[in-house]
């Protein structure tokens, strides 16, 4: 096994998280627990205070500090046993429709009113963990909806100045040379900035969806273009016009399937740059807003340097962007081997020897 494969494995781990991240996660994301702010981390132990294991794990419970905020105490601390596959009761400002809540992992029956948590709470005692995985839900969603459409549009701009030219090449080309030449970000938080803030959270995904989608279109159609270009001077291509086929049947069977790998490489290139600028734009207030949950939301609460070194365990979505943009990039890497054809494109291939050769 190899650090690729290590890396795929990861990336099927973080995506059934984060598709069930209600399931993985351990309290309500919204609901706030007022006596509990900055609560440090609690471990999960699965030894007894004698040194015995048991099957059913437990965590400590730190107990706070009367008149003090954010101070615990480990004297009198209280212990959590913890059960899995345990049913929760959502708080009423939950936006799920559902009363209770199936979880991976819980309280028992005995704690139903609390629950553990594993990377602490924020200022107003909301579970980190939990709005981690909901959050990561979010802002990965977004990114990958924002390549795709960045992706499309890339593939048809590209496809069309590569196999018509001429003025539709010169007008897309120099379009694309336009808006590469300006600093995509700022141009983005230029644009949003633009939009009204007092916009519903729902209004503000698809808003900041569509501009990611607007801004990063026009590298991935640069790069198609010069691939549709020397896809069109192939002698399949030429064989196939000289038969008589138009241009949407060159495009279907000869030209895309040639592009279409180069278009998906395009895809996994922008993936972790629309994560990163989602979480941008949530962080200066201009993206994902509450009640909804994003990374970049998360990270906007540790803005002042003395949260950040009182309490790291706020900024967790860092720590889980560095090695997921990582196993992407390991994932996607293509160095090590040529790009491989497929069977159609090899038989293309052969096909247009003998008229190479005439």
């Amino acid at each position: 096994m190899n650090l690729k494969h290590v890396a795929t494995i990861f990336l099927a781990l973080c995506a059934v998280l984060l598709v069930a991240a209600d399931f993985f996660a351990t309290a309500d994301p919204g609901a706030m627990n007022p006596s509990l702010p900055y609560l440090p981390p609690e471990t999960l132990h699965f030894r007894s205070a004698s040194g015995r294991l048991q099957l059913h794990p437990y965590v400590v419970r730190s107990r706070p500090v009367p008149g003090h905020f954010a101070a615990y105490s480990a004297q009198d601390a209280a212990t959590l046993p913890l059960q899995f596959f345990v049913w929760t009761t959502q708080s009423p400002d939950s936006p799920s429709s559902s009363a209770q809540q199936l979880r991976f992992c819980g309280v028992s029956s005995a704690h139903a009113a609390d629950s553990p948590h594993f990377l602490g709470t924020d200022q107003y005692g909301r579970d980190v963990w939990s709005r981690l995985l909901v959050g990561g839900r979010t802002t990965v969603a977004i990114g990958i909806f924002a390549a795709l459409c960045a992706g499309l549009l890339g593939l048809a701009f590209g496809l069309l100045a590569g196999l018509f030219g001429g003025l539709v090449d010169a007008l897309i080309m120099r379009t694309t040379e336009t808006m590469i030449s300006v600093p995509w970000f700022y141009l983005l938080l230029a644009l949003r900035a633009l939009l009204p803030l007092r916009t519903s959270p729902l209004v503000a995904v698809v808003i900041s969806t569509g501009l990611l989608a607007l801004i990063g279109w026009a590298r991935p159609a640069r790069i198609l273009r010069g691939a549709a270009l020397e896809a069109r001077q192939r002698g399949y291509v030429t064989m196939a016009r000289a038969t008589g086929a138009n241009s949407g049947h060159l495009v279907r069977w000869h030209i895309l399937p040639d592009v279409a790998p180069l278009a998906v490489t395009q895809f996994t290139i922008l993936l972790p740059q629309f994560i990163a600028s989602e979480v941008a734009l949530s962080y200066f207030g201009l993206g994902v807003d509450e009640p909804l949950v994003s990374w970049g939301n998360l990270i906007a609460a540790a803005q002042h340097l003395s949260s950040l070194v009182e309490y790291p365990w706020v900024i967790a979505p860092i720590w889980a962007m560095l090695p997921l943009f990582f196993a992407l990039h390991l994932v996607t890497d293509h160095r090590e081997r040529p790009a491989p054809l497929t069977k159609f494109a090899q038989r293309r291939q052969n096909d247009s020897f003998p008229l190479e050769r005439v």
